[in-house]
């Protein structure tokens, strides 16, 4: 009977490990989930065969596959490549003013095919060459 209550705390680990990783909101990369998949089968193996020593081997044996076998392939599966937003693509860029920028006025440049709202510390004429300084909003700060 101690045997069969050992892999009862096995199921219970696996269970506790599964919702930790839900509350982290899959932070860890599914380890946890995948650990605590393999407590409670390792559990459910070790009620089966009568014996907790099976039930703990066959767990070790599942987190080893996973972790030498699996857990690059899930890794690649979650990999998820950032890539620059608009704002942050635009910064350093070349512009061209299409409508005059005075220092009193906002007008519009042209990066990259769109339309931005600009401002200049200077005036600068329509078909003007400009780079992007910084961004404050939708408006784009610009100088030669």
């Amino acid at each position: 009977m101690q045997n069969v209550s050992a892999n009862y705390v096995l199921i219970g680990l696996g269970i506790v490990a599964i919702v930790v990783e839900l509350l982290l909101g899959v932070a860890t990369g599914f380890d946890l989930f995948l650990a605590g998949l393999s407590l409670i089968l390792g559990g459910i193996i070790g009620m089966v065969s009568g014996s907790f020593t099976v039930g703990l081997i066959s767990t070790v044996i599942l987190i080893f596959l996973y972790i030498f076998l699996g857990r690059k392939f899930i890794k690649n599966k979650l990999h998820i490549e950032t890539q620059a937003t608009n704002v942050e693509g635009i910064m350093g860029k070349q512009a061209m003013v299409v409508k005059e920028i005075t220092p009193d006025e906002p007008g519009q440049v042209k990066v990259e095919g769109e339309i931005w709202r600009a401002r200049a510390s200077k005036t600068l004429a329509k078909g003007e060459l400009v780079v992007v300084k910084s961004v404050s909003g939708v408006t784009l700060e610009v100088g030669t």
